[in-house]
């Protein structure tokens, strides 16, 4: 994982204590899916982007979903995708590595080597993302060093990465990705960007989705922040209580959406918009 085990554990006690003192209303669990207000107003199948969009009209939305406008690859979209590519292979190819009888010593060389086979990354970013995988090959070791002679227990082990998870019942899409689920149920997800409400409501999203799929309670967010792009890769994490009030913001955010989609608004221009929006060009 690329934060260590004691930092998530410190995160988790500030958000025990936050849900002893503000308790999740139980109306507004996933597993609501079937009445209001978790119910949708329509199925319309919305992506985590749509939800929790960057643009603060949603004119993205209007401009996808009703004059179907194909939004481009941009550079920045590229570079998001393959960050998150990289620190999932990492991940996945340490674990095998450990899990065989290899020699835990050899595995911070020949887990960079391996994972670097995968990828074809841009000369100008080359440097930062080897040092990207490197930091996350050494938090791993760190982990694993510490339980050999501890009590003998991966924590980074019951981390699952990639998770599918149909969102259909909150009129979310079929096929949400969440970036990793850990073994006590939190979500993690991944931002290659500065700190915003939206990720609050992306993370709320999965959430809820995960409620309506396991029926189990999922209270608890982790965002993971990787920056400091062209220096070192600076990496932080915000802790999420996923809370009755944040819900209920993902709820709104929704049914807004829904609305605008069904009655073919069309919202306004964004007064300041993203210069890694990929529909800046087509937004006239």
């Amino acid at each position: 994982m690329p934060i260590p085990s004691y930092v998530m554990l410190k995160e988790l006690r500030k958000l025990h204590l936050r849900r002893y003192q503000d308790p999740i209303d139980e109306s507004l669990r996933g597993w609501n899916w079937d009445r209001p207000p978790v119910k949708p107003r329509a199925y319309l199948g919305l992506t985590i982007n749509e939800v929790a969009s960057y643009c603060p009209t949603r004119r993205d939305v209007w401009l996808r979903r009703i004059t179907k406008v194909v939004p481009e690859v941009n550079e920045a979209l590229k570079l998001g995708s393959l960050i998150h590519d990289v620190i999932h292979t990492t991940i996945e190819y340490f674990r095998k590595y450990v899990s065989s009888s290899v020699d835990i010593l050899n595995a911070y060389n020949d887990v960079v080597s391996e994972v670097l086979k995968n990828f074809t990354i841009p000369e100008q970013f080359s440097g930062w993302v080897i040092n990207l995988i490197k930091y996350v090959v050494i938090q791993l070791l760190a982990e694993v060093s510490w339980s050999s002679v501890g009590d003998g227990i991966n924590p980074w082990l019951p981390w699952i990465s990639e998770v599918r998870v149909d969102g259909s019942l909150l009129g979310l899409s079929k096929n949400l990705r969440i970036d990793a689920i850990t073994g006590s149920n939190v979500v993690v997800d991944f931002k290659i960007a500065k700190p915003s409400e939206n990720h609050r409501i992306a993370i709320t999203a999965y959430a809820m989705a995960l409620e309506a799929n396991l029926e189990v309670p999922i209270d608890y967010g982790l965002i993971i922040y990787i920056n400091g792009l062209n220096n070192t890769p600076k990496v932080s994490v915000e802790s999420i209580y996923i809370s009755s009030d944040l819900r209920k913001d993902f709820i709104d955010a929704r049914d807004e959406l829904i609305d605008m989609v069904i009655s073919e608004r069309e919202p306004p221009k964004a007064t300041s918009c993203s210069p890694t929006c990929p529909f800046r060009n087509s937004c006239r």
